[in-house]
């Protein structure tokens, strides 16, 4: 019991943090959205598991999945607008970078934040487990924290070094990764066949490992990746990059042939 509810700390409350942690950093001063998105996501996580019976029977019993996987989609889609908020930042209103940081966060506190309520309520009430559950909650959220404070420090210092580009190439990484990482469900519900695997590097930092789960928040790593997965990855992740570093490039051209 304490193992199993440290793993789903670092499976799903360190992707949430992780993503606070560099919104956090990315945003100007004002931080009430995150007050905001975690009400809301809190009121709609209970809505979510209050009819999850009802949502899993769906598109023929493959409702859970292909919500999950359309959660993480508009994560990385909002990471993409974040960008273009900052290429366009001059004719862009502010509070949509708010908006849209609400929206991640919610996100991803439904999707990933849910399986919590699910995971206590089966074993709130089972006193011989209660001891390991709560020891393992204070362990697996202590490293949690712990981590996403190291993760908005270091993306502060990125920041003030480079810029606000620099926080956004963390949040794009992150989203592409979890993006990635949701795959997998469309296998499961045979949308896509993903069964050819393009490595294994279970011998070098196995996916159960505590740096596996670790560098899967941050930018996605599997030890056995599918070759569908690889290509989804760097598509995902060379097309912001490339489109916006030309707009912003074509954009600080035409600023400078004003002037």
């Amino acid at each position: 019991m304490l193992i199993n509810t440290v793993i789903l700390f670092l499976r799903d409350a360190l992707p949430i943090l992780v993503l606070i942690a560099y919104l956090f950093a990315h945003l100007p001063t004002s931080k009430s959205w995150l007050l905001i998105s975690l009400v809301a996501s809190a009121i709609l996580s209970l809505i979510y598991n209050s009819q999850i019976h009802t949502i899993e029977q769906w598109f023929d019993g493959t409702g859970i999945e292909l919500l999950i996987w359309l959660s993480q989609l508009l994560v990385y889609l909002l990471a993409v607008i974040l960008a273009a908020e900052l290429t366009f930042s001059r004719c862009s209103k502010h509070y949509i970078v708010y908006w849209i940081a609400g929206l991640m966060t919610c996100l991803t506190m439904v999707s990933k934040g849910s399986n919590f309520i699910l995971y206590f309520e089966g074993y709130l009430h089972q006193s011989n487990v209660l001891q390991s559950m709560l020891l393992g909650t204070f362990l697996g959220l202590g490293i949690c924290l712990s981590l996403a404070v190291l993760l908005y420090l270091t993306a502060h210092w990125l920041k003030q070094q480079f810029g606000l580009w620099a926080t956004w190439l963390l949040i794009l990484v992150y989203a592409t990764g979890q993006f990635v990482n949701a795959l997998p469900l469309l296998v499961q519900v045979d949308l896509i066949d993903a069964s050819s695997t393009a490595w294994s590097s279970q011998s070098v930092l196995s996916d159960e490992f505590e740096f596996g789960h670790l560098f899967n928040v941050l930018f996605g790593y599997q030890a056995t990746p599918s070759i569908f997965q690889v290509i989804v990855y760097v598509f995902a992740l060379s097309i912001p990059l490339v489109t916006f570093y030309w707009l912003n490039l074509s954009t600080t051209k035409h600023a400078g042939n004003k002037q």
